[in-house]
């Protein structure tokens, strides 16, 4: 069960260990998707913008519940950035998402932001949410966010922070599907350097 339905009580009466089961899960499948769709772009490096192990506070996020606190509640986010070589802001670029977003079946809407700049947005069927920027200097940027859900945002900063090794933390840019496992609760806390 992924407890994304949960109530804000049964999330709170959660052992922590369970809370970072979960979003250990969620993790890991975003990071598949975002893989998934980076490929369809390039099965080159990509530039990590964010990595999206860390939970971000979900109170003012556009899916958060009432009565979501920066304590209480997160979300997930992660990205990442590719310079392709004689790339231009295309809207054929932006189409090319496109079309894989609504191949799998996701509600997609592609607009023009600007001039030559167009954005692609992607619901998926597992409620996370897609990005995708095509920009005329050739930099194109792809982003996934999670709703919101309930959940200790410190203690599961610290508690999967602490067991993450410290030179994990130096990924600038990877292949897709490379990204910093998630740590196992059983892991021991790593001390870091100040």
């Amino acid at each position: 069960m992924d407890a994304a339905g949960m109530t804000r009580e049964e999330a709170e009466r959660l052992p922590l260990e369970r809370q970072f089961d979960l979003l250990g899960g969620r993790y890991v499948r975003m990071q598949e998707m975002l893989a998934d769709a980076q490929r369809v772009v390039s099965a080159d490096e990509w530039i990590w913008v964010s990595e999206g192990f860390s939970p971000i506070d979900g109170d003012g996020q556009r899916w958060s519940m009432r009565g979501a606190t920066s304590k209480n509640s997160y979300y997930l986010n992660m990205s990442r950035t590719i310079k392709l070589p004689g790339a231009s802001g295309a809207v054929e670029d932006a189409e090319l998402m496109a079309e894989y977003f609504e191949a799998q079946g996701w509600s997609t809407t592609l607009r023009q932001v600007d001039a030559r700049r167009y954005r692609v947005e992607a619901m998926t069927d597992e409620g996370f949410w897609f990005e995708y920027q095509v920009r005329p200097h050739g930099q194109y940027s792809l982003g996934l966010y999670s709703k919101v859900f309930w959940g200790d945002t410190y203690a599961l900063t610290f508690a999967i922070v602490d067991r993450i090794p410290e030179e994990r933390f130096g990924i600038e840019e990877s292949l897709p599907g490379e990204y910093i496992p998630f740590p196992k609760w059983s892991d021991p806390v790593v001390p870091k350097v100040d």
